[in-house]
């Protein structure tokens, strides 16, 4: 009887309802039970059998419209076997669902596949038990089986290869297409190999040889189970067949749907030209610029030496073309693209730099065959934002890619695409980003037009104004410099210029250095070829080195003028720096070359002038005049300049321009500036080498002399503030000093300022500076400064002696042993028998600086014995000066003696000022000695090594009584004191120790004694006893 009740939906209703909402896993769960329960619905087979229901995607929320329904086809160099969904991260709800399935599928298809290998395994081993083993039963039957035909296939294909019969394996593989001999599981059983066919043979053999006709086993009789394998065998052999290419197309479907991470496995190994079809309109001709010359290319190896840029030359046949534009469906290309970008940002593992190059030449080449400006934008972007902080390689291989396709694109992409991109990364907040458009304009502006480098030019000044890294100003100041090369509008210059003071004026030293290395050297060229270098390079250096030192001379009261100094420092080495176009620009003078002749003698070498002309600024790399070699050039101005009969402009700009500016500014620099003094005095030696010692006998050293002259008057002259010396200095070392012709006028000039300035009240730190800095770089000129110095010592004022006695300390540390011993030393001994005590005093630092310096035995043994006759003069007893002078001088010298000197010497006398601290009633006498035996005393005890009856009779009482002295003065080196006696009793051994020692000194000695056989144990105390008596 039926049911009253509704009947529920039918199983086809529900399916038809779950098919319709897509949801397919519940439709596949669906299907199986109803398979498992015998009520199979044929709508469900048969949409699951069929791979195009699986097609169909939701829209996509990102701006290009891609479509994943493309026609299937069995050529593999289509794009329908790359993968569309590649790096995908929105996790698409339907390429899910579809994934799962499939995956299901492949698991079932796989295990029905196993099953059947093994049901084939049993079939075969079966079958063989049954083909019994008597080895003489060696009928031939010709039907074999499948799977004995493969296994037999297999070792005939090895023994083959093993015997180097390559070409009939070759041909036997070529018969068997549908076997791989490569893979023993391509038989399709689940046994381990067996032998070689060379074992098997001698296996078989052995047994024939060893058998017996009594012993052979009965032959059974299996045709019939035979016949009934090799049908089953056949029937699975065919499922295995249909399982597997269901299999294949599955894996198929799942690659492509399946997010991986190898595009190179899934894009066809396939030329990349065989697939770009550009159209015709958007071919372009390479940017035909004039060869690079060596000045450019030592400007792009020097601002860049170390990268590469392998994209950069792709090879890349762009000539097959297509008259119908575009042949290829690019979105899918595009959203592989996307994918890969996004993927590139989000994943914190770096992909291999195949792939990454891989990816920027896909980029590169789809925007080159792309018609739509909009896509190839979005394409640019995806390039630029491929990782959040590129390196250095990434950088350089996206670079290489863009230079790539400047080369074949024409200037509206770069003005309307490329353009805009460089001027959005600059606002980026990673410096990476912005670092890769500074290192990007450096490749970009060789390819691009003038317009378009003016442009770029105005991107470059933002970033090196406004940007805050300074790796990216770096950069961008080599960016500029490569910039500049090829730009030709004249109307440029004043910007570059201004570029390069804001390039100098950089509070990083190596910001300054860059620019003064690149930048500088390339607008000195373009000033040089334009002849614009002394109106427009070196008028607007001159004029900022003015200012900077006028200012740092008005603020020389304040502690802060070390910022000033630097930047002073840094213009003048700008100016050095292109002193090789300077010469040249002068030099090569259509005024002067015009006097050439054959008669023209031999210039001089300009050995000194070296140093600088290397690199950018190598007059061999931009002078390049075919008609006017540089040694002719050069040859011809010394002529010209020593006949001293016609001038011309640019001569003449020297010497009444410049030279009287660089004179004036640095007679403002004080001595105390001395690491600007010592820039000036390399920029005047550096100049009058570059020059020749003709000009500047001619032209420089005139205005030198007329402006001391001045100094010097100014000197006599009652109530004016004294002047700056150090002109004098700077005269003397870079004019004088060079040129051998005028090493007598330097010995006077040296003599003269060494017995009249000290005479003058001027401080003689111009003097210590100048010495030393002869000394230090013109070893020829040692005797010349000493014959100088020796006419101060017999000087009849005391005040010359004084001063000498002074200079002799600042000159001895660059002096050989030699001259020590044969002129400082007899200097040193003249001085100590001096009449005056100052000088006698003076004269102590300076004996113990050369006791500290020398190794010489006979040297050390002289100044001991001057330094004791100063210490036993009475004239000197009572001056507090010479006692601090002469502690201080122990103090230093006292890690330098050796122990006798040290204890014997230092300490008696450290000692006995120790007690007339003590004595004196002056207390500015006690605070003065208490403060320079304690600091004696501090280095003696932590830096020397003392005997402990040096610390009990020297060290102890001294600190002792300086204790006591801080304590009753109330001194603040209070504390210094105690710590001192408490680290001096430290080293004291302890009395358990002293007693210690002791016995065990006593010990060997009595036991000796005891041990003698020259004494009689019995008698050794008679005679004590019988003297008693």
């Amino acid at each position: 009887m039926a049911e009253d009740g509704p009947s529920g939906p039918s199983y086809g209703d529900i399916a038809k309802k779950l098919l319709d909402d897509r949801l397919l896993l519940t439709a596949l769960e669906l299907h199986y039970e109803l398979v498992e329960a015998g009520k199979e619905l044929p709508g469900l087979r048969e949409f699951f059998s069929n791979p195009s229901n699986f097609e169909h995607s939701s829209p996509q929320n990102d701006n290009i419209s891609i479509t994943l329904s493309m026609a299937r086809s069995s050529s593999q160099a289509t794009l329908d076997s790359l993968e569309m969904t590649r790096y995908s991260e929105d996790g698409d709800k339907t390429v899910n669902e579809r994934v799962a399935i499939l995956e299901f599928e492949l698991r079932k298809a796989k295990d029905t596949i196993n099953a059947l290998r093994t049901n084939l395994t049993v079939a075969a081993v079966e079958s063989e038990e049954f083909a019994g083993e008597d080895p003489k039963i060696t009928q031939y039957d010709d039907r074999i089986k499948p799977h004995e035909q493969r296994v037999l296939n297999f070792l005939v294909n090895e023994y083959l290869m093993q015997h180097n019969y390559k070409l009939t394996s070759i041909t036997f593989a070529d018969e068997n297409e549908n076997q791989d001999f490569e893979i023993w599981d391509d038989v399709g059983l689940n046994i381990s190999r067996p032998p070689h066919l060379l074992s098997l043979y001698r296996d078989r053999a052995k047994s024939y040889l060893k058998s017996d006709v009594s012993c052979q086993s009965e032959k059974y009789n299996c045709t019939n189970t035979a016949t009934q394998m090799d049908g089953d065998y056949s029937d699975l052999t065919k499922i295995i067949s249909d399982l597997e290419n269901e299999n294949e197309n599955l894996l198929s479907q799942l690659q492509l749907l399946k997010s991986t991470k190898d595009l190179s496995d899934v894009t066809p190994k396939m030329s990349k030209e065989k697939w770009l079809r550009p159209d015709k309109r958007n071919k372009q001709k390479v940017l035909k610029n004039s060869e690079s010359s060596v000045f450019c290319d030592m400007l792009i190896n020097k601002c860049w030496p170390d990268q590469q840029l392998p994209l950069m030359h792709l090879d890349v046949d762009l000539d097959i073309l297509s008259d119908d534009g575009v042949e290829l469906n690019l979105y899918p290309i595009l959203r592989i693209l996307e994918n890969q970008r996004l993927r590139n940002q989000n994943d914190e593992n770096i992909l291999e730099a195949e792939k990454q190059e891989d990816f920027i030449i896909l980029s590169v080449l789809l925007m080159h065959i792309h018609p739509d400006i909009l896509e190839r934008e979005k394409i640019l972007h995806s390039l630029f934002n491929m990782r959040k902080k590129p390196n250095k390689k990434e950088r350089s291989s996206i670079i290489g890619g863009l230079s790539w396709f400047l080369k074949y694109s024409n200037s509206e992409f770069f003005e309307k695409e490329l353009l805009p991109q460089l001027w959005h990364l600059l606002i980026d907040k990673y410096a990476e980003k912005r670092l890769l458009v500074a290192e990007a304009c450096s490749w970009f502006s060789p390819l691009i037009n003038c317009e378009s480098r003016q442009s770029l030019l105005s991107v470059l000044q933002q970033m090196l104004i406004e940007d805050t890294d300074e790796s990216v100003r770096a950069a961008t100041i080599k960016s500029i410099a490569i910039n500049t090369v090829y730009i030709f509008d004249s109307d440029k210059y004043a910007q570059i210029e201004e570029l390069l003071f804001v390039g100098l004026k950089d509070n990083l030293k190596y910001i300054v250095e860059i620019t003064i290395g690149v930048l500088l050297p390339v607008l000195a060229k373009w000033a040089f070829d334009k002849g614009r270098l002394q109106s427009n390079c070196y008028l607007r250096l001159m004029n900022s080195l003015t200012t900077q030192i006028k200012t740092l001379d008005s603020q020389k009261k304040s502690q802060k003028t070390d910022h000033l100094e630097s930047n002073c420092c840094y213009m003048v080495n700008a100016i050095r720096s292109i002193l090789p176009y300077l010469v040249l620009f002068v030099a090569s003078a259509p005024e002067c070359i015009s006097l050439q002749n054959e008669d023209t003698p031999r210039g001089e070498l300009r050995t000194g002038f070296a140093d600088i002309c290397v690199g950018l600024c190598n007059p061999q790399i931009f002078y390049n005049d075919p008609n006017n070699t540089i040694g002719t050039v050069m040859c011809t101005f010394d002529a010209v300049v020593e006949e001293n009969k016609i001038t011309w402009p640019r001569l003449q700009w020297l010497f009444e321009c410049m030279l009287p500016c660089l004179i004036e500014s640095s007679s403002l620099v004080s001595i105390e500036n001395q690491k600007l003094l010592q820039s000036l005095i390399a920029l005047f030696q550096s100049f009058c080498c570059g020059f020749g010692s003709k000009f500047t006998q001619n032209k420089v050293k005139p205005l030198f002399i007329k402006k001391i002259q001045d100094l010097e008057k100014s000197l006599g002259k009652i109530g004016n503030a004294l002047p700056s010396m150090s002109l004098i200095c700077i005269y003397m070392c870079s004019v004088l000093a060079p040129i051998e012709r005028e090493e007598h006028e330097l010995e006077a000039t040296l003599k003269k300022y060494v017995c009249t300035l000290p005479l003058c009240g001027v401080p003689i730190d111009v003097l210590h500076f100048t010495v030393s800095q002869l000394a230090l770089n013109h070893q020829r000129l040692h005797e010349l400064i000493l014959s100088s110095l020796w006419e101060g010592v017999i000087s009849q004022k005391e005040t010359v002696r004084f001063a000498v006695t002074e200079l002799l300390s600042s000159v001895m540390p660059y002096l050989s042993d030699i001259n020590i011993t044969n002129r400082i030393v007899p200097a040193l001994i003249t001085l100590s028998n001096d009449s005056n005590c100052d000088v006698k005093i003076a004269l102590v630092p300076v004996i113990g600086r050369l006791m500290m310096s020398t190794n010489n035995k006979d040297t050390i043994e002289k100044c001991r014995f001057q330094m004791k006759s100063l210490m036993d003069d009475r004239t000197l007893s009572d001056s507090i000066v010479f006692a601090t002078e002469l502690i201080t001088a122990f103090g230093k010298l006292a890690p330098k003696s050796d122990q006798v000197y040290r204890e014997d010497v230092m300490m008696v006398q450290l000692n006995m000022y120790s007690g007339v601290a003590v004595r004196t009633s002056d207390i500015t006498k006690k605070i003065e000695l208490t403060r320079v035996l304690l600091d004696a005393f501090s280095t003696v005890l932590y830096e020397c090594t003392l005997s402990p009856s040096a610390i009990t009779s020297s060290l102890l009482p001294s600190l002792r009584c300086l204790e006591e002295l801080c304590n009753v003065n109330n001194l603040s080196q209070k504390e210094l004191s105690t710590m001192l006696i408490k680290e001096a009793e430290s080293r004291l051994p302890s009395q358990s120790e002293i007693g210690s020692s002791v016995t065990q000194d006593l010990k060997p000695k009595m036991v000796k004694m005891f041990q003698s056989s020259n004494i009689a144990k019995q008698t050794m105390f008679w005679k004590k006893n019988n003297q008693s008596q």
